[in-house]
Order: structure tokens, then sequence, then C-alpha cells
């Protein structure tokens, strides 16, 4: 079964490349069946035109919407960054991009993750705030990208298959959409860029949710990279799994709102303090009631 998904993997994602987007990491089963029915359309349907492109995303996007969106995913991949080396350092980012997103604060999340996503690659890179040498530039973050080594697992060679499918779909991801010269990038369908993005290049709609779910999973693609990089991998999460349930009861709650503001605040500095780079802000602004 591995072998036939490891087959289609790389050819599916090939196709969903031409619209920005890849097939996510977690997805198997019936998932996968009908992204496998939707390359196939899209090989069959070239697009003519640019409202045809826009119609393809947007199936492309629904087909993925309920893996993204799903509050035991984002868990599961939390409390996976929080062990993978490179990511670990940086997760409290992520996490909080997560709170941002479960908000509906799109905006903020696209910021946060894309600063996420930059301090991984340059911790990969060995590079960080006091190093001595110049910071890498993009073709150096790329070159960080595409050396992530392979690890053997041991009696499961396939893996080796895998961690070259995901890297190289990152990497794709990366070169053609986050780190391309703006120059050279083609904005028709997304302006998700990093550059455009972080330097306020553009005041577009660099947060539409497409592009949200986009970055969300491409974080996947690079969890799941980097900890069977680092001799981890887990097909499910184990029943042991520190802080996963209680994420995943509270990711919900932030989904359908049955959260009141003070609640969420409590609740995510909590989760946020289990992350080793996170610093709590000494001095909050406060109400006071009464004056």
């Amino acid at each position: 079964m591995i072998s036939k998904w490891i087959n289609e993997y790389p050819v599916m994602t090939a196709k969903f490349e031409e619209y920005g987007w890849f097939v996510a990491p977690f997805i198997v089963g019936q998932e996968f069946t009908e992204l496998k029915a939707l390359s196939q359309f899209i090989v069959a349907n070239p697009h003519q035109n640019a409202n045809d492109r826009k119609l393809i995303e947007q199936k492309i996007f629904e087909r993925l919407c309920d893996v993204a969106y799903s509050h035991q995913v984002r868990a599961r991949y939390v409390w996976l960054g929080l062990q993978t080396p490179h990511f670990k350092e940086y997760s409290h980012l992520y996490e909080s991009a997560i709170f941002s997103y479960y908000k509906r604060e799109y905006p903020a999340a696209v910021a946060l993750l894309l600063m996420a996503l930059e301090g991984v690659v340059l911790s990969m890179a060995g590079w960080q705030l006091g190093n001595p040498n110049r910071k890498p530039s993009f073709a150096g973050l790329k070159s960080a990208i595409a050396g992530i080594p392979v690890h053997h697992f041991q009696g499961a060679p396939e893996f080796d298959t895998v961690q070259d499918m995901y890297r190289n779909a990152f990497s794709n991801f990366i070169n053609q959409s986050i780190y391309i010269d703006t120059s050279a990038a083609d904005f028709s369908l997304s302006v998700l860029n990093r550059h455009v993005v972080l330097h306020g290049m553009d005041s577009g709609n660099f947060y539409r949710i497409e592009d949200v779910h986009r970055l969300l999973l491409a974080f996947d693609l690079l969890a799941d990279l980097l900890s069977m990089s680092s001799g981890l991998h887990y097909s499910v999460v184990p029943d042991t799994a520190t802080g996963y349930s209680e994420r995943n009861e509270y990711y919900e709650l932030l989904r359908t709102g049955n959260i009141s503001v003070r609640d969420a605040a409590e609740r995510e500095f909590k989760f946020l303090s289990e992350h080793p780079n996170y610093v709590r802000p000494p001095n909050e602004p406060v109400v006071l009631y009464g004056l």
C-alpha cells in the first residue's frame, strides 16, 4: 500500500504545484483518493485562462481544507514541533499562528508563520543572531532546505523515499512562492511571498484563507521532514504524548468560538510557556474598574 502511495504522491504534487499547492503529508485513504481524482481532472482539463486557474485552485483548496482546519492535525504538529530540532526553537511563533488562525486573524497568522519559517530555516543553516557571519542569503537558505539529511530507518528503506518527496515538495513551494524574486514571480493567483508580506510591498490580500492553508500545510511537510531526519517517526500520536490532548480540546473550542477572550488568554499563556524560547511579557496593561 505504501509503495503505491509513494509512486502517486510526487505525480499528484507536480500537478498541484502549477497552482502553488502540493499534497499534504497527513492525507491518506479516501482523502488521498479524492486528491488523486482531482489531479487526473487537472491533467484532462488543462486551464485555458486565468479564470480556469482560479477555479482549479478553488478545487484544490476545498480538497485540502479539512486537514488544514483539523484541530487534531494542528495539535499533532505543535506536539511534534516541540520535540523536533530547529523547529522547537520557533515553535512558540508557530503555535501563536495557530491561535490567530482559529480566531480568523488571518493577516497575523500569515506574518507569524513566515517569521517562524525563516527562523527555522536559519537554524537549519546554522545561523542565529549574534553570529559574526552575515545572515545567509536566500540562496543559502534554499540550499539548507535542499540539504536536509535523510535518516535511514532500519528495516524501512521506503522512508528514504518519503523524506526525498517531502523535501522536494517543500523546496519547490519555497522556491516558487515564498522566496522567489518578486521580479520573476507570478502573482496572478496569490501574492504570498516573503518579500511582499514582510516588507509591506503590497497592501493586497496576502492573507487569503487559501494562503494561510498553504503555509500551514507547508509547515506540516517541514515538521514531518525534520522529525524524520532526526530519527523520529510517529504514524500516530502515542497515548503518552504530553500536551496533545489539551491542545486538541482547546483548538476545538477556538474553532467554534466557545470560549471567552479572558479564558483563551490564560490557556494560551499556559501552552506557550511549554515552548523553550517563549517569554511572557512581564508588564501587561489591565483594566481597572471603578476609577
